[in-house]
């Protein structure tokens, strides 16, 4: 069963229109998060809503409002805000199509998924959706969430599209800064060929559950051993060796890939062969061993 929808409203194409449902394609859920405290006695600190005038105020005080010069502010009442009405607050219609590989990366915000909302609307968003995969083709449209209107990317994705909000022009910095310092002209080709045998020796396929954390791993070791009463664990992890001789680094990589490589199959060989069923210890032993470890 899917969860809960972020957004739903409609997809519109030209004339052609139905029924959309947005998912948040990210969660954070599973985030450590730390809070801060008063030291001693160990209350959360709380951050009340305070007015430099009149001191603390409830909340039902607090209206919104715009600085439209120094401290000189126009108030935006909750019923005006609603009585702007647009197209993209329902619908996410799609202006134009570009090369599904022509945005650059560094457009890309929010992500999520798109679905159809129910079944009447599911042929056409079908329809839709294998044609622009056929084409290579991404939309480009807009969309007001979170109260901005933003522009978007929906791109097809599995049976259903991704759908990306996209930074505005004047948010993206220019790159050429970055670089220019950088020297033009062909790269060394004496180390040309190692480092493009050592790129070629780790090439791999994309697996997104080899990644993970380890920083919230750690942070989670060293919470558990505090809420147990434990010593804190902490996690350090050995710095890697490294060479400022860059043609010997490239040499010494080289060398660790092929490593790599030959113990491959004899790994999968000893994976394949049978192995005899493991005895199961008891319990005493099994928390005798963690206490070791």
């Amino acid at each position: 069963m899917a969860p809960r929808a972020y957004w739903t409203g409609n997809l519109r194409i030209s004339l052609v229109s139905f029924g959309v449902r947005l998912y948040n394609a990210v969660s954070e859920s599973e985030k450590v998060r730390l809070n801060q405290l008063h030291k001693g006695c160990n209350a959360r600190i709380k951050m009340p809503t305070t007015c430099p005038v009149h001191g603390q105020v409830d909340r039902s005080e607090i209206v919104k409002g715009y600085e439209f010069e120094k401290d000189k502010y126009v108030v935006i009442e909750q019923e005006e805000l609603e009585k702007i009405k647009l197209r993209s607050e329902k619908t996410i219609e799609l202006t134009k199509f570009v090369p599904v590989g022509s945005v650059q990366d560094v457009y890309l915000d929010s992500t999520y998924y798109v679905a159809p909302d129910g079944p009447v609307g599911e042929e056409a968003f079908r329809v839709v959706r294998d044609a622009m995969e056929k084409a290579g083709a991404a939309g480009i449209g807009k969309l007001t969430i979170a109260g901005r209107e933003r522009p978007v990317l929906l791109r097809p994705g599995d049976r259903g599209f991704t759908l990306h909000t996209l930074h505005a022009a004047a948010e993206v910095r220019d790159a050429a800064p970055y670089f220019e310092e950088i020297k033009a002209g062909a790269p060394n080709k004496d180390y040309m060929p190692l480092a493009t045998t050592l790129i070629k020796g780790m090439m791999g396929e994309f697996d997104p559950s080899e990644f993970h954390d380890t920083y919230q791993d750690a942070l989670v070791e060293l919470v558990k051993s505090k809420v147990a009463g434990q010593a804190p664990v902490i996690v350090q992890e050995e710095e890697l060796p490294s060479t400022f001789n860059f043609a010997e680094a490239l040499k010494q990589s080289l060398e660790g890939v092929g490593r790599a490589a030959a113990s491959k199959p004899a790994a999968a060989s000893r994976a394949g062969a049978k192995k005899p069923p493991a005895r199961s210890e008891p319990s005493a032993v099994k928390k005798q061993k963690r206490k070791q470890a």
